[in-house]
């Protein structure tokens, strides 16, 4: 066998498909609109929808063999209606695009960090809207994350139990600020769980 041929293999570089490429950057467009409510940004959020709207637009060729038509179709409203929407309102939204996406992205450890921001921030959105009835399990999207770590994250795991905690106290005594601070933090420790 020819030198050549055994060097070939060894430059080849592996990609993820256009359409996982795609699905991630809509995910991070998307995460910039509640990410712009919870640090009190309302005046960016028109211009993120926006963005998100074109790089959805731009990206939807490529992701029609994996993302259906009704949800395509939902996607396409949605984002519509996002721009002219409260800032609370497009935050859900937006959250709610994220949801529909993730359904069609592979398990990894990134989709379970993007899931514990999805539903802590979700979380943060109802809270500021007085919703304490419907909040999602903040507790139960973070568990596997914990349970994943194994030391790699130690003090940042103590501080997620901790904020854990302090949401689980506010939400029993109502205390809004409280809450959205613990939230907060909670956002801030999957900044952390994201490095290796």
């Amino acid at each position: 066998m020819p030198l050549l041929m055994l060097v070939v293999p060894a430059l080849v570089v592996v990609q993820a498909p256009p359409a996982a490429q795609s699905l991630d950057q809509l995910q991070e467009l998307l995460e910039a609109i509640p990410e712009a409510l919870i640090d009190g940004k309302h005046s960016a959020m028109g211009g993120l929808v926006a963005k998100a709207r074109a790089g959805w637009d731009k990206a939807k060729p490529g992701l029609q063999k994996a993302v259906p038509d009704a949800e395509m179709g939902f996607i396409d409203k949605q984002l519509k209606a996002m721009l002219k929407m409260k800032p609370r309102e497009q935050a859900v939204g937006a959250l709610g695009i994220s949801g529909t996406l993730s359904r069609f992205q592979g398990r990894s450890r990134h989709q379970d960090l993007l899931q514990a921001d999805r539903t802590t921030m979700l979380a943060w959105c109802d809270v500021d809207a007085g919703q304490w009835a419907s909040l999602p399990g903040v507790a139960g999207v973070f568990q596997p994350l914990l349970d994943q770590d194994k030391g790699q994250h130690a003090l940042a795991v103590l501080g997620i139990q901790d904020a854990l905690k302090r949401l689980q106290d506010s939400q029993q005594e109502r205390q809004a600020v409280s809450a959205k601070k613990a939230l907060k933090n909670l956002l801030d420790f999957i900044d952390v769980l994201e490095k290796p």
